[in-house]
């Protein structure tokens, strides 16, 4: 689906955004000599594509989209920009371009045709409308009367998005501490990455209101700025967090980077507001197209325009976990039990036994399989594929599953596979999709997400061989690494990956040298989970993609309200409910539903919380069906 939304002209106009915003694109102050401009960005496939202009021709097209966007009156404003001259003050002391804000703001709105206003004091704030988004773009300062301006536009009824330190110090430069931006904007600062100089990305949530274009665990790098750091921050609801490129998680120190919120306010009015921890200048050399995402959906959210996505994972779930057993040395009693006992919260587990072991597991093996969970393939013997010529590994390949062929252990195709010691390459990964495998274990560094990708297709072009990335450290490494923190460090990772609603692939080891009571400790916490995180087995998890894959939606304006258009590229076979979820354009909102077709199942309709409701298909027909979504408001506690 990132392919799709991401698109060619995405691509170009996203990256046009930043290198505006940089002044390298349109700087003012161009003249009509002739210069060569040139510029090289990639396109969603990855094809570098090169583009090429004279100054004097961008400066045109940059002067005719500011004539475009610029609006006739107040009422057509959407977006309300507030520059602060008493912050870029502050920043510019700081060594800091203090423009950068306004430019990458004003670059963005113009380039997407977003009208706009730039707004200076506390009276234009009071008489600007509130059916736009008030903008305060690393607004530093503040004085008494912004602040109550910024409150009472929250009570009028307006959204907010706020970046970075918002009003944290006085006009005169003196701190003023986080008491705004805990009471209006609903987020405490707890700190910065100051000492953690590895944390410089923002790990995006998905399938949120204001994070869905992005998917769960996708790295956004951040440049590190000095004094101009990521914030660490808590909200109300969390979006995005600040981590290093292994997502690495410190249970001491909150890591929130993008929080959102929506509150009723003393006027009976509802407001929503999202603060962003980060400074636009730690933008200029990320990827525009991501930086282009997350503000998309922030501003749709932000401007109450509905959105329809689909859910990563089976309805009700908002993330999976796969439990994976690697055995490098029989399995037994122990393995046995961990089953059972997982067997009981309703999990699946795959088990990743060695051919060379497999006489002496046998009768454990065959336990397990009773108790439902799958087999996988670990190799011939406890020895990596990595660097081996390719021959020896298609040799191995054969191997390992004539071994546990002869021990009459039968395992359905499409199979399951991971490397000992993720010792995997290239020549490994085309083996096993030329095997038709169905899916296999991999280290974190094939994907910038948490969830799993497609790796292969078949002749005729459907989704055959899946990669499930292994994005968190497993329970016994990270008791290895902190034998005081490591098991609760383990435990945070899994909790916040099933809020950002990635995979989670637990890795146990048979074995293993955890305790009874750190057993019970980590199973007690998966169960607390269980109906936000399906725990399933790595064929369940890979047939699942394979089936969403080939599921695409549209959601555009109609004249009765909405028009949801979805395309299934095969029929469902799956026995799990695929979920397309829709933002609220308000609280207590109702979704009708109306099929176009009297042969179209209207299908279950749940409202998930304020901001969501999720539209269930149960085995969605191959082919095209459209439905017009219309939204009821419901009365407010207080009938407002």
């Amino acid at each position: 689906m990132f392919r799709t939304i991401f698109g060619k002209w995405f691509s170009i106009v996203s990256a046009c955004w930043l290198l505006a915003a940089c002044g390298s694109l349109f700087p003012d102050h161009l003249t009509d000599q002739e210069e060569d401009f040139s510029f090289s960005t990639q396109d969603a496939d990855g094809q570098g594509k090169k583009f090429r202009q004279t100054a004097s021709q961008k400066k045109r097209q940059w002067q005719t989209k500011r004539k475009l966007v610029r609006p006739p009156n107040p009422a057509s404003v959407r977006v309300w920009l507030f520059a602060s001259l008493a912050s870029q003050a502050h920043l510019m002391k700081l060594g800091a371009d203090p423009t950068t804000g306004i430019r990458m703001w004003e670059s963005y709105l113009q380039l997407y045709r977003i009208p706009f206003a730039r707004i200076t004091s506390a009276s234009d704030i009071d008489k600007a409308t509130t059916t736009g988004v008030l903008i305060l773009p690393s607004t530093v300062v503040m004085s008494e009367a912004e602040k109550q301006a910024v409150q009472h536009w929250r009570d009028r009824g307006g959204s907010v998005l706020s970046t970075w330190l918002t009003a944290a110090y006085s006009p005169t430069g003196e701190p003023a501490g986080y008491a705004f931006m805990k009471d209006v904007l609903d987020v405490e600062v707890k700190g910065n990455t100051q000492t953690e100089v590895d944390d410089t990305y923002m790990i995006m949530h998905g399938d949120t209101p204001v994070s869905h274009t992005l998917p769960a665990g996708m790295r956004v790098w951040l440049e590190r700025v000095p004094h101009q750091l990521p914030l660490r921050l808590v909200g109300k609801q969390e979006a995005a967090h600040v981590m290093s490129w292994a997502r690495n998680f410190d249970a001491q120190k909150p890591a929130g980077l993008m929080a959102f919120n929506e509150r009723q306010m003393p006027s009976g009015l509802f407001s929503r507001t999202v603060t962003m921890g980060y400074p636009e200048q730690n933008w200029l050399r990320s990827d525009p197209r991501q930086i282009s995402a997350v503000t998309h959906d922030i501003l749709a959210w932000l401007f109450r325009e509905p959105k329809a996505y689909i859910g990563a994972w089976p309805y009700p779930y908002q993330s999976a976990m796969l439990l994976a057993l690697q055995a490098a040395e029989p399995v037994g009693q122990t393995e046995i039990g961990i089953g059972a006992n997982y067997r009981k919260m309703g999990g699946l587990a795959t088990y990743y036994v060695l051919g060379s072991n497999i006489a002496k597991a046998l009768p454990s093996v065959k336990k397990i399989m009773e108790q439902g969970h799958e087999i996988g393939f670990y190799g011939d013997q406890f020895e990596a594929f990595s660097k081996q010529p390719e021959a020896t590994q298609a040799q191995r390949l054969e191997s390992m599953q004539a071994q546990l062929a002869q021990a009459d252990i039968k395992i359905t195709t499409p199979a399951s596979f991971a490397t000992p010691m993720d010792g995997y390459d290239d020549t490994t990964r085309r083996l096993l999709a030329a095997q038709n495998f169905g899916n296999y274990l991999s280290f974190m560094e094939l994907n910038e997400s948490s969830l799993p990708f497609i790796a292969s297709r078949s002749a005729e072009g459907l989704p055959q061989t899946v990669v499930l990335p292994r994005t968190l450290a497993g329970p016994e490494e990270a008791a290895e690494q902190d034998p005081e923190e490591g098991l609760t460090n383990f435990l945070g990772a899994l909790a916040l990956n099933t809020r950002m609603g990635g995979m989670s692939v637990v890795r146990l080891p048979s074995e293993n040298l955890l305790s009874p009571e750190q057993r019970k400790e980590m199973f007690d916490s998966m169960a607390s989970q269980r109906e936000q995180m399906w725990m399933a087995s790595a064929k369940q998890i890979s047939n699942w993609w394979r089936q969403r894959e080939g599921v695409s939606v549209e959601f555009e304006p109609h004249s009765q309200g909405y028009a949801l258009t979805t395309t299934v590229a095969q029929a469902f076979t799956a026995s799990e409910s695929i979920s397309i979820w829709v933002n609220l354009p308000r609280p207590n909102t109702k979704v009708i539903l109306q099929a176009q077709q009297k042969t179209d199942k209207v299908p279950e309709v749940v409202i998930k919380d304020k901001w969501r409701a999720a539209i269930v298909f149960k085995n969605p027909p191959a082919g095209k069906q459209t439905w017009l979504v219309r939204f009821e408001d419901s009365p407010t506690p207080n009938g407002k």
